[in-house]
């Protein structure tokens, strides 16, 4: 109590909660007050760390020091009838008052009077998004889904084409943030005030316009509006030929660039591209819009063929052609030629998109999915850092990369990078998948449940979140939790359901199935590895492995590392490890590391199912 007296003489208490109010309201002010200035990021943070550094300082200065008639002196110096320590207390009393009195008024108005409401046709159909997700430099851009002013529904896919030519061109421009496609896309056909957008989206400029096309012609109004006022900085029309989009494309984003010159400190675009055959990038634009969306590959690729052959030089042509058949194999269920047929497909457009532009993006990710569909995990490996490197604003590259760690056990990697990916692109739902697939592995409950409401408001319509709670109990082995969870689609998908319990049924070995029925519902179901693995049957997920082809190829060891602990269990199996040898696990490993559970025993052994590296004697 003597040593609480000594901190209230000397004032140490009361120079804490002034300084820490005081520290608050510098802070509000300063973040008010600098994106005026547009002032980096970092200086924020420089502000709240001085004064973070300096709060110590300030209570040993408290009680070291006094002050007296005489001035500031320690309080050694200070005879006892010359403290005027209560005179200091009542004043330091009256600055503190009138700071919490500011601060409050400044979080009242702040609250009540700036902050923007919001708009109710965005709260209406826009997903709620974590602030922490979207971008907030001031040098950020979004390019918003061009208007389709043809009157011909059917050709939106020329106008949100165009839109992800420029948004591509844009995002070369260095020192320039632009928002992802996936992102800018859930506002199209959405009314809304740009601020409004803006905000959401967390850039400082926004580029809007609509494209008509009329034959071989096309009129493109593009404008560039500053969010924080919706003032227009810039505004253009252009008519061209359609044989010369992409030097329009590079002429727009110029103008925009030198627009942001002044105020961004941003360089404009670079190198011009040369003249495309009109029928040719029509047959791009088709088959990307069909990639995008995921939907009938075989006609996708037919449109990107159209495309190599009216433009031998396209190299993105060539790079969508391999990414759309990499697509077909991997989401199909085909027969051992057309597996053939789709992984030689996926090399000629790889191979060719590299002799055309090695130094591309698309190039450098089509060659990494042909490594991996080959089980050259490493080489793999490369090529998407590569890509990464090339374009680090390239959602799609990330994704596989981050797809690619889990596959090898790397999921912290894969965690940190699929992190990264969902803050990139927070609309890209195959990200959350991605978050998906290490939230199984790390077997976190809380993130399952976060993850499974993002994919609801994300994609309503698909199973991703709706299956998610069943797939986490399954991998799990959580008999009771995964029989509620399936109950609780049964309503909504009551064949589906049924085939999925004989499936469980099997797999927790219950008596009275009939085997005939299991081997019609394990064909039937979606992801039956798990109920394999669960059963503890290596014969039959070995079997399943192999005529499902390369995609479970891929999957073969993160299927039984996520399920523990029957997957565990599976991993000890002789059998289990000469898969993973044959299918490049082990390659791999011996090159870039060994994950917890696995570990070399020899030159020419190695263990798997054990425990981590972490949890062994030494």
């Amino acid at each position: 109590m003597n040593f609480l007296a000594e901190l209230r003489r000397r004032n140490v208490i009361r120079m804490a909660g002034l300084y820490l109010v005081g520290a608050w309201l510098i802070v509000q002010v300063a973040s008010t007050i600098f994106p005026a200035f547009e002032l980096p990021g970092w200086a924020l943070r420089g502000v709240i760390l001085v004064l973070a550094i300096g709060f110590i300082p300030a209570l040993v200065f408290s009680w070291v020091f006094e002050l007296t008639p005489q001035g500031i002196k320690r309080d050694a110096e200070v005879p006892t009838e010359q403290s005027i320590a209560p005179q200091t207390a009542r004043r330091m009393e009256r600055v503190f008052l009138m700071l919490a009195v500011l601060a409050l008024s400044y979080f009242a108005v702040d609250k009540f009077v700036l902050s923007p409401k919001p708009e109710t046709t965005f709260a209406a159909t826009a997903p709620t998004l974590d602030a922490t997700l979207l971008p907030t430099e001031a040098k950020s851009i979004a390019v918003l889904p061009f208007a389709n002013m043809s009157g011909k529904p059917d050709e939106d896919y020329f106008s949100d084409g165009m839109t992800e030519e420029l948004l591509n061109v844009l995002a070369k421009v260095p020192k320039l943030q632009v928002v992802a496609r996936t992102s800018v896309f859930q506002f199209k056909g959405k009314s809304g005030d740009v601020r409004e957008i803006g905000s959401k989206l967390g850039v400082g400029h926004i580029v809007e316009g609509s494209i008509r096309r009329e034959g071989e012609q096309v009129r493109i109004t593009a404008q560039l509006v500053r969010v924080s006022d919706g003032f227009h900085v810039w505004s253009e029309t252009y008519d061209r030929r359609l044989d010369s989009v992409f030097a329009l494309q590079d002429e727009i984003a110029t103008r925009i660039g030198e627009q942001l010159v002044a105020s961004l400190v941003v360089s404009p675009p670079g190198t011009a591209r040369s003249a495309i055959d009109p029928t040719a990038y029509d047959e791009f634009l088709k088959g990307r819009a069909l990639l995008r969306a995921r939907k009938d590959m075989p006609t996708a690729i037919t449109h990107f063929r159209a495309a190599t052959e009216k433009a031998p030089a396209l190299a993105a042509a060539w790079s969508s052609l391999s990414l759309a058949c990499e697509a077909w194999f991997a989401n199909s269920v085909l027969t051992s030629a057309e597996q053939q047929q789709g992984l030689a497909c996926e090399a000629e457009g790889a191979e060719r998109a590299a002799e055309l532009d090695p130094d591309s993006a698309a190039s450098e990710h089509a060659l990494a999915n042909m490594a991996r569909s080959r089980l050259r995990f490493a080489e793999a490996e490369r090529h998407y850092l590569r890509a990464i490197q090339l374009d680090p604003g390239y959602p799609d590259g990330l994704e596989d990369y981050a797809e690619l760690l889990a596959l090898v056990g790397r999921v912290e990697e894969s965690a940190h990078e699929s992190e990264k990916l969902v803050k990139l692109d927070p609309y890209f739902i195959i990200g959350w998948v991605r978050m998906r697939e290490v939230a199984m592995a790390r077997d976190r409950r809380a993130d399952i449940e976060m993850i499974t409401s993002k994919l609801r408001s994300l994609s309503p319509d698909t199973g991703f979140g709706k299956t998610l709670p069943y797939i986490y109990a399954l991998s799990q082995g959580r008999a009771d939790e995964a029989r509620t969870a399936l109950a609780k689609l049964r309503a909504a998908r009551p064949e589906w359901v049924k085939q999925h319990e004989i499936a469980l049924s099997w797999a927790l070995r219950k008596p009275g199935v009939d085997p005939t029925q299991v081997d019609a519902a394990l064909l039937g179901v979606s992801f039956g590895g798990y109920y394999q693995i669960l059963h503890g049957d290596v014969p039959r997920y070995d079997a399943y492995v192999e005529a499902t082809g390369v995609a479970a190829k891929q999957y073969y060891f993160s299927r039984l590392l996520i399920s523990r602990p029957a997957g565990h269990a599976m991993l000890r199996d002789p059998r289990v490890k000469e898969k993973l040898v044959e299918y490049g696990f082990v390659a791999y490993w011996r090159e870039k590391g060994w994950p917890a559970i696995c570990r070399p025993l020899s030159e020419t052994d190695f263990g798997c199912g054990l425990e981590p590296a972490a949890t062994r004697p030494p």
